[in-house]
């Protein structure tokens, strides 16, 4: 019990709460934890639930890491977001009315989840105002994130996307020296586009003198041509 309340600290959804809150908790929900999921016919990777498949609980990531892809009839596989210990999932599809997951969510590694359902939610907000509160953040962090996601879907070319991008983490770090805090490979998935097409892409950046970079280190050397780019 007391090393689930140790992961369960690193969950958002349960901020502020003591460990003997925290403890209370369980022992008043019903709850279950599954084990490395359903093998994936890549053997190194598990299924944690298909796009289509029904959601009516909130899943957190107690060990392991999970990714949520969008998986295209084409083949291409893109990679939405990426998934931690403490992370949730399915916190906003469970309360829908159309209650299907609309993404695959894969673990790479031994993922261990607990699953809350959807009954037992309303229960630890009525009891734990601390966790309702927590769970509203929750939510508006989501719909910031997917506002987010809907002006990347509006750009038409990568550097756009890739302007974006930097000037979005321009706004967090206050300085034009970056630090990428994906790889290139992740950025590319994040982004939507092929891994060269990226990496050409940055290297014709710079050769217009917008950038300058070396591995995760990237400077703006135009901050006012990065942003008419946008414009």
């Amino acid at each position: 019990m007391d090393k689930l309340v140790d992961h369960l600290k690193q969950c958002i959804l349960f901020k502020g709460l003591t460990s003997q809150e925290l403890q209370n908790l369980i022992i008043n929900i019903n709850y279950s934890i599954k084990d490395n999921c359903e093998s994936h016919v890549n053997c190194h990777a598990y299924i944690v639930a298909l796009e289509g498949d029904i959601c009516n609980s909130l899943g957190i990531v107690i060990q392991g890491e999970l990714e949520v892809q969008k998986h295209y009839a084409s083949g291409k596989i893109v990679t939405l977001a990426n998934l931690n210990t403490g992370n949730i999932f399915g916190e906003a599809i469970a309360f829908s009315e159309t209650n299907v997951y609309p993404a695959t969510i894969v673990s790479y590694k031994d993922s261990t989840i607990l699953y809350i359902l959807k009954k037992d939610i309303i229960a630890m907000c009525s009891s734990y105002p601390k966790v309702l509160n927590n769970f509203m953040e929750l939510l508006s962090s989501k719909i910031l994130l997917l506002n987010t996601k809907i002006k990347e879907l509006s750009f038409e070319t990568l550097r756009q996307k890739i302007c974006n991008y930097l000037l979005s983490l321009y706004e967090i770090q206050k300085t034009l020296n970056l630090i990428l805090p994906m790889s290139r490979k992740n950025l590319a998935d994040h982004l939507g586009v092929q891994r060269p097409s990226l990496s050409r892409e940055f290297v014709n950046m710079k050769s217009d003198g917008l950038i300058e970079f070396n591995k995760n280190l990237v400077n703006i050397k135009d901050l006012d041509g990065v942003y008419n780019i946008l414009s």
